[in-house]
Formats: C-alpha cells, structure tokens, sequence
C-alpha cells in the first residue's frame, strides 16, 4: 500500500503559474516522516528528527490569466501557461522553512504593438528559485497561526512560436520576487472510520516581477514587454492541507490565487 502511495504520489503530482505557489503557513505539516515506519519507534524518531528533516513537494500550477503593466507602445499584455516544480524544503524548530524549487515552464504571452495582436509561446524551459517562510506567531487557544513567506523565483525559456513573421532573436526571460502573509487553522474532518485533519489558510502576497519578451520583426523594428510587471502586484490567496491523519507523512495542497491574477495549483508533499 506505502509503494502504491509513493507511486500514485510521483507520477499524479510530477509537475503546471506565473506568481509562485505559497502553500500553508503550518511548516510543521507533515509531522511524521516516511523514513520513521516502524510502528515501535517511529514516534521516538519523528521527535529525534523534529529538527532536522527534508520534505519534498510536487506542484502543478496553471495560470488562466495575467494581465502585465507595460509601458512605450506595447499595450494589453496578458500571460497564461503552466508551471511544473519540484520543491526541497527543511524546517528548523518549526519556525523557518527554507526551501528551493525547480522544475519547467510552458507559457504564453499575448499583447498589442504597432497595429498587431502578438503572440509568443514558450518551449518548455528551465525554472529554479528559492525561498524562505518563518512562522510570525501562534496564537495557540484559537489554534491560528501567522507566516511570512518570501521567494525569489527565475525563468530563462527558448521560444517555440512568435504570430508575428518573420521573428528572429526571441527571447522569454521572467524573474519575481514575491512576499506572502498568511494565517492558517488545523481542523479535524471525520470520515467513516477514520479522522483527516484539514488545515484550510489564506493571505496577502505582493510581487514584484520582470517580463521580457522581445523579438526582432520587419524592417528591424523591436516587437517587447519592456519588463513588463505585475498590472495590480497585491493578490489574494486561499488554499487548504488535506491529511490522512495527524502522524501522517504525507498530504495533499490545493491552491487559488485571485485579484492580480486567476491562478491556481494541486500539489502534494512528503516528508522523508
């Protein structure tokens, strides 16, 4: 059954976003580790392991829509595609979450320049970042707990199409910054036999954000983004942990994003 899950794991979640996933302020979740089965001792080894241990989550992003400020000629620009990352993480004390990501990205920019509708598609492309999320406070009666997260993520893409012919010199390079607050409660879900603990979370992110696309068009003219950023750099989050049981060593995240975009992710994590 543990190898069916892994497998089930792997290959549902191997990896689509534009503004980075956040994910639950509860850095503590999974509590258990893979590693830790053995019914007799696993729960001596988690408590060894409290501060040392590696998760790993797989994330699937889509992103249905953008829009991008842009200044000179260019005007309505939007960006659309999909994000496919692998995030590493560890937690020391429960209280900072450093954590890198890789992974690829397949992503569409649409905007207007010199009288024509433009359309640059990207081929599938190397995408890494890093991050770190800190617990602020936990106010432990009402059982909330508060996070800052912070992320740097960077994307250099080859160029699969340009609507616009003849297109030479293409280039798709996108790089963010982005601060997250976020709040989060654990809550206990009976389901038949068994209780699954949902923690459902949702918070205020602000980016910062470099887009350049550019390619050379007809008669030497420059079609760009100018670094294009973030039309409205504040969106809202919601999103929700989804586990098995409490000493679980893996769950479920479920993700949307709104205002500056319409965004949203499926992913899973596990501790090992």
């Amino acid at each position: 059954m543990k190898k069916l899950i892994i497998i089930l794991f792997l290959l549902g979640f191997a990896a689509p976003s534009f503004a980075a996933t956040v994910g639950s302020p509860d850095i503590d979740l999974p509590e258990e580790a893979f590693s830790t089965r053995d019914h007799a001792i696993h729960s001596a080894l988690a408590q060894h392991e409290s501060s040392i241990n590696i998760r790993a989550n797989a994330e699937i992003e889509f992103v249905v829509d953008r829009e991008l400020d842009t200044s000179h000629e260019t005007t309505g620009a939007e960006l659309e595609g999909q994000n496919y990352m692998v995030k590493v993480s560890t937690s020391y004390k429960k209280i900072f979450e450093p954590y890198i990501r890789i992974g690829t990205s397949n992503l569409k920019l649409k905007w207007k320049q010199n009288g024509y509708n433009i359309t640059v598609e990207s081929d599938p492309g190397f995408m890494w970042g890093m991050g770190i999320k800190s617990k602020l406070w936990e106010f432990k009666d009402q059982g909330i707990k508060l996070a800052l997260d912070f992320q740097y993520r960077t994307m250099d893409l080859d160029v699969n199409s340009v609507s616009l012919s003849p297109a030479t010199s293409p280039q798709f390079r996108i790089e963010e910054f982005q601060t997250s607050l976020l709040a989060s409660k654990r809550y206990i879900l009976p389901i038949g036999m068994r209780d699954y603990y949902i923690t459902p979370y949702t918070g205020l992110y602000l980016t910062s954000a470099e887009v350049d696309v550019r390619f050379d068009g007809n008669s030497g003219l420059e079609y760009s983004t100018y670094e294009a950023d973030d039309a409205n750099p504040v969106g809202l989050v919601f999103g929700l942990d989804v586990m098995p049981s409490l000493l679980s060593w893996y769950l479920f995240n479920f993700e949307l994003r709104l205002f500056n975009e319409t965004a949203f992710t499926f992913g899973g994590k596990m501790k090992f």
